[in-house]
């Protein structure tokens, strides 16, 4: 760890604000005249980031930087109870829904599927019963004209986006379109929105167990490659 609020994991660094401190950084994005970028670091983000260096790219450049899964604080050495709690509660995605709702903020929702977008609907009004979009947009309906997104985005003129894309596609896009984005916030949650039950559930539950081992592996490889490399 650099500091108490900076993790260094795989050379990528993480903020680890609490969610009041990260909540003060948001309410001084929404509102502003330019693009702020909020990402959320998921296990899979971090292991497939040497295969992709656009995720690198994305992290390095994001205003802000949300620890997705408790298993990151645990393997970066930067657990605390509180923390530990915080980010398994997905507590900043309910409190900015509940900030977004009570400010009257303009959403607009994107994900891989239309099904996704249900989804998140779905989600976000189990946190917060008065939600509403202005917009949303699935990447199956575009093909692979990403242009597209921009104009449904910047048509609705929202004050935040929420992204459900998939990695590395979020990333490729920002870095693309970041600067014709018409909006203030941008934020990535990958699938944190996702509360589903049975198969849905012991899915994701056996995957996060699968990247959890793939980590580790990774941490400690990285960890050895650096002590070697002080020699």
């Amino acid at each position: 760890m650099t500091d108490n609020k900076k993790i260094d994991i795989l050379g990528i660094r993480v903020d680890n604000y609490t969610v009041r401190e990260s909540l003060l950084r948001l309410d001084s994005y929404l509102g502003s005249t330019v693009l702020n970028i909020i990402e959320t670091v998921t296990m899979e983000q971090l292991v497939s980031s040497d295969e992709f260096p656009e995720i690198r790219d994305c992290l390095k450049q994001a205003d802000l930087c949300i620890v997705g899964e408790y298993e990151i604080l645990l393997a970066a050495n930067g657990a605390t109870e509180q923390r530990i709690r915080e980010v398994r509660n997905q507590d900043f995605l309910h409190e900015l829904l509940k900030r977004i709702v009570r400010s009257q903020k303009r959403v607009f929702l994107v994900a891989m599927t239309n099904m996704q977008i249900q989804q998140m609907k779905e989600s976000f009004l189990e946190l917060v019963s008065e939600f509403v979009s202005v917009g949303d947009f699935a990447v199956e309906e575009c093909a692979e004209d990403m242009d597209t997104i921009v104009n449904e985005i910047n048509g609705a003129t929202p004050d935040i986006v929420i992204s459900a894309l998939a990695s590395p596609v979020e990333e490729s896009f920002i870095l693309s379109h970041k600067d014709k984005i018409g909006t203030s916030v941008w934020y990535g949650i990958r699938d944190s929105y996702c509360q589903g039950q049975g198969k849905i559930q012991v899915g994701k539950t056996l995957k996060k167990i699968v990247l959890k081992g793939r980590l580790q592996h990774v941490v400690s490889k990285y960890e050895q490659n650096k002590s070697k490399d002080r020699k």
